[in-house]
């Protein structure tokens, strides 16, 4: 029998809270939001495969308005039409996709992809994996701090900041995915240094290839793996040591991340002719000689510590964190904010309060539980 503790208490409060806002917005009912925006390039990757049997995109001059203004693509110099991001979002939407496209005749709609089913169920994704999320921080905090420090910490990350946009109103979006694969990442990195099981190191090759195929600069995360407990250059050595004691297991978790990979570049082959197709423009690029940083940070134009002050407890944190992680995330936290807003779009569109730092909120939980529990 489960015991019931502070933190699972602060779980289903925020549970309870963020879900309640969901239904009673009712945002899936409009057909002009949740598939809009990025996510409509997220998605197209599952109607166009499951639905209309054609990655090329074709189907979509046969199609009315309803489906074509929702097919967006990119022309590659062959002329095939390519989806413009890469497909991790569509993984994590493919369960409860296939369960509405399986329902929506039963209920009256039609199985195109994008009636109210469809919406639905990324809804009901992004809530899936928000739970998910909230319920593996639970179990990183808990190695490091008490059920108290837990609790507050998992409210303030669930309710205080600006992943309730991702999960409320822009369910569609990689935020919320992300942020449930890195916090299972993070979990277990910390295991497989504990016990050294094949297993968990397969499962983190194939976590970090999904990872890394929803947005590839959160190939940063394996930062958090390679120092995990690191905070001397002797334990520098010893740790190059373990993964060549460890090589087998270290060659085969790479291999599992390429595989995971492995069907976005069948797939910009088959489109474009090339194994790895860069589909932003010329001017959509990293500017590393003129970032951005204090404006992404604190101006009204998305700053991220400006619509999201419960962040700065991160970086105060930083002063009493625990030495395992201490070195990993002050480094992970550095290079993400240099190339975050080293974007040409340092504000990243529409964004609420610079959204890419919500992927890291299970690693950033960390340093905010180490301030509070000091105080």
């Amino acid at each position: 029998m489960v015991k019931v503790s502070l933190s699972h208490i602060s779980i289903v409060t925020s549970l309870l809270i963020i879900f309640s806002i969901v239904f009673a917005t009712k945002y899936w009912r409009d057909d002009r939001e949740i598939i809009s925006n990025d996510v409509i390039s997220y998605y197209a990757y599952l109607p166009a495969t499951f639905i209309y049997q054609d990655i090329s995109l074709q189907f979509a001059d046969k199609q009315n308005d309803d489906v074509r203004l929702k097919i967006w693509y990119q022309i590659a110099e062959n002329k095939g039409r390519v989806i413009k991001t890469t497909m991790g979002v569509s993984f994590c939407y493919l369960p409860l996709f296939i369960v509405a496209h399986q329902l929506a005749p039963a209920f009256g709609y039609i199985p195109n992809g994008y009636t109210l089913p469809y919406r639905l169920s990324i809804v009901l994704s992004a809530m899936l994996f928000f739970t998910i999320g909230l319920v593996y921080l639970r179990l990183i905090l808990l190695r490091f701090y008490n059920e108290l420090t837990t609790a507050i910490t998992l409210l303030g990350v669930a309710i205080g900041t600006n992943i309730v946009n991702y999960v409320v109103f822009e369910s569609g979006m990689g935020h919320v995915y992300s942020f449930a694969l890195i916090a299972i990442f993070v979990h277990y990195t910390i295991v497989w240094y504990e016990k050294q099981s094949f297993k968990h190191l397969l499962l983190l090759g194939a976590l970090g290839g999904l990872i890394v195929l929803i947005r590839p600069t959160n190939l940063l995360i394996l930062l958090f793996f390679l120092l995990y407990n690191v905070s001397s250059l002797g334990a520098i050595k010893s740790r190059l040591l373990l993964f060549i004691s460890k090589w087998k297991q270290v060659f085969s978790a790479i291999l599992i991340a390429f595989l995971v990979l492995v069907p976005q570049l069948l797939y910009w082959k088959y489109n474009t002719g090339h194994w790895v197709f860069f589909s932003y423009s010329d001017n959509e690029h990293f500017f590393f000689n003129d970032p951005k940083i204090i404006g992404g940070l604190f101006s009204y134009r998305k700053g991220w510590l400006l619509y999201t002050p419960f962040m700065v407890f991160a970086f105060i944190g930083l002063l009493f964190n625990k030495k395992e992680v201490r070195g990993a995330i002050l480094l992970l936290l550095s290079l993400l904010i240099y190339i975050t807003f080293s974007w040409w779009s340092w504000w990243y569109g529409g964004s609420f309060g610079a959204r890419p730092f919500i992927d890291f909120y299970g690693v950033f939980a960390i340093p905010i539980a180490a301030f509070i529990g000091y105080v």
